[in-house]
């Protein structure tokens, strides 16, 4: 699957994979950071500013990169994972501004882009295996000399920008009563990737697409009826209505809410930004429900049939704002609490996402520092960056897995192969307590040293390696390759 060229010129090829190694080797989305030498950073930038480097030719190579290893391991169920990104870029504001260009709009500001992407996951250990969707964009902001005062009154129905005419027939419909997949709509992003990924993965290979809360639209509810081995985990948001046995409706939450509790379950909730790591003790609950499609008739099922897991937590030592309340979707048949269990451990590998778009954000590759102003610059820039940033969140993710079957070919070279061997061997020598305990050639085995090489030490007493420190070890590891491929190294 895998073409010889991605950019059907071996220079452009060669640049790429250059540029991907310095912002790898270097931590930095910013050109001027990752290419220290001036000749790098002009052939850098000429590179993001060609016309014939292409976002649909990046994406094109990571998919294929991901079909390699989805065939290599023998996959036959993945995750797919995905969220959207925001691009607040301050520096650059005035500066465009000023010289009188447009700003892309970034939500409520007129500041950035944003991006889309699924990682594509291995279902049985969490380990991720490849990008399976990328998409940038920018939308150009309505001027306010031309906002009238009906398109910002309170009720949007009565709004004129909430209306659609369509070209053909010259009649004027509602927006909402237009299906999101046929609108100009960022949330029709989160129905399409499944459907591409479906599209370009072979049938035999079962997918589940695990959503948050975005993801809760009753188009995607219905996709596991349209595509072929397709399954869904959603956590709900909306307080559908609901038809019970007898033929009278409910609310979706006031249900679940009533349903008897099947057992008790202690779960570790993650550091987030505004919330402490702790231990959780959860109601667990489950049960199968028939969601009524919403009042809009422009979606053909009339009602999905649908399994849910509901956790609560009653805790109170919490405040009542940060406890657990999670509704979770399925497709996927439940018979017992083993299977409503698994469902949640399904959906807690997407955490590994977020964990991802951190790592390229001001700690990280500091995406937000970009400062190339062209839309398709700072484009190519971004996804170039977020391929060199994925091989250390997927060192991170080995690690947390402890899988000892997942290869560490998955992100290194042979050459770099050798460096790694030739570190874990300093940090395995005679004298050390605590070395690694995993099989050679490992991802796991790999992450271990990896994670010694950023500043971890190995001992039970100091917490788990964070991403940082594992990007701390790959720019050592790569800087130790550029010096290897400059001093005529070979992999023999």
């Amino acid at each position: 699957m895998k073409s010889q060229s991605i950019f059907n010129d071996l220079r452009l090829d060669k640049e790429y994979e250059s540029l991907v190694e310095s912002m790898s080797t270097q931590g930095s989305a910013v050109i001027n950071r990752a290419c220290p030498d001036a000749a790098d950073r002009k052939r850098a930038y000429r590179f993001i500013n060609n016309e014939k480097v292409t976002l649909e030719a990046i994406v094109s190579d990571m998919r294929s990169q991901l079909y390699d290893n989805i065939k290599a391991l023998k996959i036959n169920e993945i995750l797919v994972v995905q969220d959207t990104m925001e691009v607040v870029r301050e520096n650059i504001v005035s500066r465009l501004k000023k010289g009188g260009r447009e700003v892309l709009e970034c939500l409520h500001t007129n500041k950035g882009m944003r991006s889309h992407s699924a990682i594509v996951m291995d279902s049985c250990t969490g380990v991720p295996l490849g990008l399976g969707h990328l998409q940038i964009w920018g939308r150009s902001p309505k001027p306010l000399s031309r906002v009238r005062e009906e398109d910002i009154r309170a009720d949007r129905k009565r709004q004129l920008s909430y209306y659609i005419t369509d070209s053909e027939s010259g009649k004027t419909r509602y927006k909402y009563n237009i299906p999101v997949a046929e609108r100009d709509s960022e949330s029709s992003r989160w129905i399409d990737t499944p459907k591409e990924i479906r599209a370009f993965l072979d049938e035999d290979i079962h997918i589940i697409s695990v959503q948050d809360r975005e993801g809760d639209m009753y188009p995607l509810l219905t996709l596991p009826s349209e595509l072929k081995n397709f399954d869904i985990v959603v956590r709900a948001a909306k307080n559908r209505k609901i038809r019970l046995p007898d033929g009278s409706k409910a609310g979706l939450f006031e249900y679940t809410a009533g349903v008897p509790v099947e057992t008790t379950r202690e779960i570790s909730i993650s550091k987030g930004p505004r919330k402490g790591k702790r231990k959780a003790e959860v109601n667990v609950r489950y049960g199968k429900v028939t969601l009524l499609r919403p009042h809009s008739p422009v979606y053909l099922q009339k009602s999905i049939e649908l399994y849910f897991v509901r956790l609560t937590e009653e805790s109170s030592s919490v405040k009542e704002a940060e406890r657990i309340d999670w509704l979770l979707l399925t497709s996927i048949p439940l018979a017992d609490v083993n299977d409503a269990e698994k469902i949640v451990s399904i959906y807690r590998r997407r955490w590994f996402i977020e964990d991802y778009h951190r790592l390229l954000k001001k700690k990280g590759f500091a995406i937000e520092d970009i400062q190339v102003e062209s839309p398709h610059a700072f484009e190519i820039n971004l996804a170039v960056c977020i391929k060199s940033a994925y091989q250390t969140a997927l060192l991170k993710k080995g690690f947390d897995s402890e899988d000892d079957t997942a290869p560490v070919s998955l992100v290194f070279t042979q050459l770099e192969l050798k460096i790694v061997d030739n570190l874990n061997k300093e940090f395995n020598s005679g004298k050390k307590i605590y070395k690694n305990p995993y099989p050679k050639g490992s991802l796991a085995w790999a992450a271990w040293a990896v994670a010694c090489v950023g500043g971890w030490s190995a001992m039970p007493s100091q917490p788990k390696p964070g991403l940082i420190t594992f990007k701390r070890g790959i720019d050592r590891i790569e800087m130790i390759y550029q010096y290897l491929l400059k001093m005529g190294a070979t992999c023999g």
